[in-house]
């Protein structure tokens, strides 16, 4: 195991001893054994960022999580695991992942469970979300992920996480790493409960965020500019950002401003009538590096290539001037000639 890891390791045969390895790992939860036969086994692996642990028990076993300080993830890899919070019920077999969420009062039923519990503490959501660790307040509407692609991809992340990330020393010791790993787990389950700070809850203050977002946008057709920096402009944090764009425009701010671009990199084309011009030229004017990449998006975008626009606007201008200079009198050293009747 690699330096800075704690690992820890529980094996209980009472509801006593299996409650306090939940709190000496997760800071809460009170364990009960219906059955005598009842068995609890949890390993924990512990960075500052995050908690890995596999909880294994053997018949049915209750657990209390009463204001959890840390949001926990379960991915069930066998057995059974019913999940109750206000009302809302899980079931969960093999395959199946649920949410614990933050300072909530949750009840499980495990039945002859293997299960991989994921605990992020604050700090990392609050980062992402945009928030203070003191100020923030989530929202969980989902217990279950909001697809079955979000919730595959959670279970690899969490295996990057903790078979490579935390489980070779010369990758846990590479602290961008290590930090870059827990974060994309972390966005992971974001967005695959769709947690919100309540503090960014629908208002109507949503017309003035996306009016600001998009001035932000129109204002960097032709520079850089990052879903970050448009989020501050707008005054609200990334998140916030995305669920008013999810909300008002049912897109996200990210593919709404390469839309914007597509259409000014559209005008541009129109405008640009001379035989030197090129989609290069085009797209690197409007922040692609990569002409291909922007030939893809335009066509895709409006279904045709920019190269055939160009063409087509070019040719066009050909055949304007080529009307223009039939219909316009001979011009000798840019004198008109007068044309005589008869002659």
């Amino acid at each position: 195991m690699p330096d800075g890891l704690l690992r820890r390791r529980f094996e209980e045969r009472d509801g006593a001893g299996a409650s306090a390895s939940l709190n000496a790992v997760l800071g809460c939860g009170t364990v009960r054994f219906p059955e005598r036969d009842a068995a609890w086994r949890l390993d924990a692996v512990v960075d500052d960022g995050i908690t890995l642990a596999r909880l294994v028990t053997t018949g049915a076993v209750g657990i209390t999580m009463q204001r959890c300080p840390e949001l926990v993830v379960v991915l069930v890899r066998h057995g059974a695991l019913e999940l109750v919070e206000r009302g809302r019920t899980v079931r969960l077999g093999p395959g199946g992942t649920g949410l614990i969420p933050l300072g909530a009062t949750t009840r499980l039923t495990a039945h002859d469970l293997s299960a991989e519990l994921v605990a992020l503490p604050p700090a990392p959501l609050a980062r992402l979300l945009g928030v203070r660790d003191a100020e923030i307040r989530l929202r969980a509407p989902l217990l279950e992920p909001r697809s079955a692609e979000l919730a595959a991809w959670l279970d690899r992340t969490v295996h990057l996480l903790g078979e490579d990330a935390f489980g070779v020393a010369e990758v846990y010791q590479r602290d961008l790493i290590r930090a870059s790993a827990v974060e994309l787990v972390a966005a992971t389950v974001i967005e695959a409960f769709e947690l919100v700070n309540r503090s960014e809850q629908p208002t109507d203050r949503d017309h003035v965020v996306i009016r600001r977002a998009v001035a932000c946008m129109r204002h960097h057709l032709r520079a850089p500019v990052s879903v970050p920096d448009i989020a501050e402009a707008a005054g609200v944090s990334v998140r916030g950002l995305q669920l008013v764009f999810q909300r008002q425009l049912g897109t996200t701010p990210l593919l709404h401003l390469r839309q914007l671009r597509l259409e000014a990199a559209r005008e541009e084309l129109r405008r640009r009538t001379s035989p030197g011009t090129t989609v290069a030229e085009i797209a690197n004017g409007f922040g692609y590096a990569n002409a291909a990449r922007f030939s893809t998006h335009y066509r895709d975008a409006f279904a045709e290539s920019p190269a055939a626009a160009l063409a087509r606007d070019v040719r066009s201008a050909d055949r304007a001037e080529g009307d223009e200079g039939r219909d316009a009198p001979p011009r000798v050293h840019g004198a008109p000639v007068r044309r005589e009747s008869g002659r």
